[in-house]
């Protein structure tokens, strides 16, 4: 059978961050490990065009399609693109918000929304297909019958994360060039682990997995890595928490140092997880650890508390001083109310100013869908237009008028960030390649423009 599997564009409405970061679809390409005997094509429309011809001269039985929120609306184009050829071809949609909120995609031209993790419902449903059974029978789906949406019976997350395939990588190979995170061409993404404890209110992360975390063995990590393209400029470890289990992270990087493996590494960690057991940095630094991403979220310990996140501003401090002590950038996450005014915004900039945050990313606190924040905001929203829940834009009433937020949030991303001077100096020491500066000079030119998200955020609310 033909399966094409599509990765939706950048939305055109997205500030600066669509251009700087564009990874390989790596959930496609482990949907595409799971159809061995199938004729699978992947299709990523960021960086390549075509779908209507790749449709009628690959003529699919299966059109696959996954996309975060800001992707509904494209993910909709795509699925009645299909239609529009082909009413036969069956249009699966996948993802996050697919999972989380199936209703958003009930629709004619939808005919399967998968809901959770879609390893084994992939291959389920081309089951279905070729065969022509109920697709009742599909375990973790949504399906239109008779005119309406209905459920299946709930599928299990899976028990061994080792038994999921090594990504398809081959079936993308012609865009690498494309590809690149931030600073790095040729980024490869490698998923260990799924889940998360904790119960931050502001994130789908823990809903999608229902609570659990589950991990791949440092065996099956260690598989994964030596298979990469050798010349990936960095290696993106994708879990939300690559240090949930220290000791499993430990492992991962002795079989690294036994195996002789050299590359540099980026992560997610929390700040916490770092000052409990700064060792593990220390020994990740020594085997190409360059950068980590922190979620610090607030610098005041009273809108940190609100967000249950069960950090504190003190733990955030001591995560930085060790990442310094070992000579690991600082990727600093921060969040921003909507309801801040100026001396907000400029307390925010002087704390990461004083902290050396090289590397700040200031995002709008934003209700996603499928998350209990977003049931208790529903009736605040300023808009249903998913385009502009990048979190980069308000979509709550904000207390200062839009253009007066706007140009807070953009004077942080002016004040706080890297000068030019700074990402030649890099350029020079071999940190990032002289094509890194073109598109971070391309973000910086959009995140400090206060009309940048004016232009693209619609009509909205201040609160009074």
């Amino acid at each position: 059978m033909r399966i094409l599997l599509v990765q939706p564009g950048n939305p055109g409405r997205m500030v600066g961050f669509g251009e700087i970061v564009c990874p390989e679809p790596l959930g496609l390409e482990t949907l595409a490990a799971c159809l061995n005997g199938h004729e699978v094509k992947i299709l990523d429309l960021r960086v390549e065009g075509g779908l209507e011809a790749e449709v009628k001269s690959f003529q699919p039985l299966i059109v696959g399609v996954s996309g975060y929120t800001t992707a509904v609306p494209s993910v909709h184009r795509i699925c009645q693109t299909v239609k529009a050829i082909d009413p036969q071809i069956v249009t699966v949609v996948g993802g996050y918000h697919a999972s989380l909120v199936p209703e958003d995609f009930d629709r004619d031209w939808v005919d399967v929304v998968a809901l959770g993790e879609g390893e084994g419902t992939i291959g389920d449903v081309v089951s279905a297909v070729e065969k022509g059974v109920d697709w009742a029978w599909v375990k973790g789906i949504a399906y239109r019958n008779e005119g309406r949406q209905v459920q299946s019976a709930r599928r299990l997350l899976l028990k061994n994360l080792d038994e999921t395939p090594i990504p398809r990588r081959d079936l993308v190979a012609r865009n690498l060039r494309h590809y690149h995170f931030h600073f790095w061409d040729q980024p490869a993404s490698v998923e260990t682990a799924r889940g998360c404890p904790f119960r931050c209110n502001f994130c789908a992360v823990w809903k999608f997995h229902r609570g659990k975390c589950r991990f791949k063995s440092p065996e099956r990590v260690m598989e994964e890595l030596k298979g990469l393209d050798p010349e990936a400029g960095i290696v993106c470890f994708v879990d939300d928490n690559f240090l949930t289990d220290i000791g499993r992270a430990e492992k991962i990087g002795k079989l690294i140092n036994q195996e002789g493996y050299q590359a540099r590494y980026w992560m997610q960690a929390r700040a916490d997880s770092i000052v409990r057991n700064p060792k593990v940095i220390k020994q990740w630094a020594d085997l190409g650890l360059a950068t980590v991403l922190v979620g610090f979220e607030k610098f005041r310990e009273e809108e940190l508390g609100r967000l249950n996140k069960k950090g504190s501003v003190k733990i955030n401090e001591s995560c930085m001083a060790i990442l310094k002590e070992y000579g690991v950038e600082i990727w600093g996450a921060f969040i921003v109310n909507p309801d801040w005014k100026r001396p907000d915004f400029e307390a925010l900039g002087d704390y990461v100013r004083s902290n050396n945050i090289h590397f700040p990313q200031f995002t709008v606190l934003t209700p996603l869908p499928g998350t209990a924040f977003y049931e208790r905001q529903r009736s605040h929203l300023t808009t249903d237009d998913y385009e502009v829940f990048d979190f980069l834009h308000s979509v709550l009433p904000t207390r200062l008028p839009p253009e007066e937020f706007y140009e807070n949030l953009a004077r942080l991303y002016a004040t706080c960030t890297l000068s030019l001077a700074d990402l030649k100096e890099m350029i020079r020491s071999g940190k990032i390649s002289r094509s890194a500066l073109l598109r971070v000079k391309g973000l910086l030119d959009s995140v400090t423009d206060p009309q940048a998200y004016l232009r693209s955020q619609g009509e909205t609310k201040v609160l009074v």
